[in-house]
Parts: C-alpha cells; structure tokens; sequence
C-alpha cells in the first residue's frame, strides 16, 4: 500500500480549523488545561529551593514531569478523540481503570522525559567541565535524536487515545516513515508565532518577571500559561490530523 503524503499548508490550514470548533466546542476541557498548566507553573516557581532540600534534581524533574503528563493525559485523549471520532468529552476525570488511558499516561511521561533530556544533558556536561565544542556538539547530536524519535511517534498518542488496534511504537513509526521533515515543518508552523508572542511579552515585561509575587511574573505566569496551553492542545490537533492522514499499520491488529 502506497503511504500518503502528508501536505503541510493544507493540514495546517485544516488543523487550525479544528482548533476553532475544539475551543468552541470544548472550552471547559481547554480550561482544565490553562488551569493545570498555571498550577504546574506556579509550584515551579515559588517551591523549587523547597523540593530541592529533598529531591535530587534528576528526581524532582520525573516527578514534575509525571505530574504533568498524568494531569494533562485526560484533556490530551479528550483532544484526540473530538478531531478524530468528533467525540465531545463534557467533563475533566479520570479514567485510570482503563488500560488506554494508563499506556497514554506512560507514553506522554516518556515523550516529556524524551524531550527534556537535551537540557538534562547539557547541565551534566557543565558540571563535568567538557569543553565548550564537545558540549554543543554532544547536545546537538542528543537534540537530533530526540526529535527524530517523538516525530516518528507523532501519532502513536492518537492512536492510543482511540483505542486503534495497532497502536504499538513500531508501527507508528512505520507509518511515518519518511515523513519526520514534514512533520517538523507542521509543527514548526504551527507553534512558532505562539513563541514569538511569548518572547515578546518578556520582552515587554522586563527582568522583573524573574521576582516570585512581583507583578511583571505573575502576568508572566498567567500569559505563559496560556501559551503553553495553546500550544498544547494545537499540537494535540496536528498530531491527530497526522493520525488520519498517515495511519496505516496502527489501524490494523498484528
């Protein structure tokens, strides 16, 4: 079976669609999402020397990171399942009895654990004294690896969260196969002008944002908050567009 292409100005177009009758259609899940990532923001902000007198930072960063990805899982699957299945999710709970709902948990707290590991890996080499070359060389390296994975996992999660009987990691990738580029530049599209806002208003908003409880970092809390939430839930769309357009193997049982 010939794999189709996945074309980027029109799933982009499409997806951004989407997005419009999600928000419309889904608000108080969006919110639960604003809401989670507020608080996850603020714990990080005025607790960290707390956390730090009992956690090792390694392990204070797997905890926040399974937080997050077990707050988040309900809202992500309920993205999931609107676009693909136009199945309206009323309300925020959690499904932790079903066996879809625990391998989406643990697959989002591998993806964010994946995506944090260039940051982890340039604080280890700075203690370590490597020099500057060999550093950005190592994290470069690590950076591309990382990314080239979660591309070709890109719609494992979709097809998780509709319970598709092929959805292993194997098969995602096969179903993505030769696409990554093209799934970068979608992605890419689609969040940089939400980052490009987000870097203006820091801008704008001074050094002050760096002072827990000034105003300047509590506007920068609330704001940032809803970038990363837009972010969220507009990846989670792309992500499930790239489901429907490229899933083969993960529709079929082995």
């Amino acid at each position: 079976m010939r794999q189709h292409r996945l074309a980027i100005v029109p799933t982009l177009v499409a997806a951004y669609g989407a997005w419009w009758r999600l928000l419309a259609a889904m608000w108080p899940m969006i919110l639960s999402a604003f809401v989670v990532m507020l608080a996850i923001s603020i714990v990080a902000s005025f607790v960290p020397l707390r956390w730090e007198e009992q956690l090792a930072g390694e392990a204070r960063g797997l905890v926040q990171s399974a937080v997050w990805a077990f707050l988040l899982t309900p809202i992500v699957i309920a993205i999931h399942r609107f676009i693909i299945l136009d199945e309206v999710t009323p309300t925020y709970s959690f499904g932790i009895g079903k066996p879809a709902f625990r391998m989406f948990f643990g697959w989002l707290f591998v993806l964010e654990v994946l995506a944090g590991l260039p940051l982890d890996l340039l604080g280890m080499l700075e203690t370590l004294n490597w020099s500057l070359v060999a550093t950005i060389l190592t994290v470069v390296a690590v950076l591309i690896v990382v990314m080239g994975v979660a591309l070709r996992l890109t719609i494992l999660l979709p097809a998780i969260a509709v319970e598709a009987p092929g959805a292993t990691p194997s098969r995602a990738a096969a179903d993505t196969k030769g696409q990554a580029l093209r799934l970068l530049a979608l992605f890419l599209l689609a969040i940089l002008p939400w980052l490009a806002l987000a870097f203006f208003g820091i801008l704008l908003l001074g050094p002050r944002v760096q002072i827990a409880g000034m105003p300047p970092a509590i506007i920068f809390l609330v704001t940032g908050s809803v970038v990363k939430t837009i972010i969220l839930s507009i990846t989670a769309v792309i992500a499930s567009y790239a489901f429907m357009i490229l899933a083969a193997q993960v529709k079929r049982a082995g």
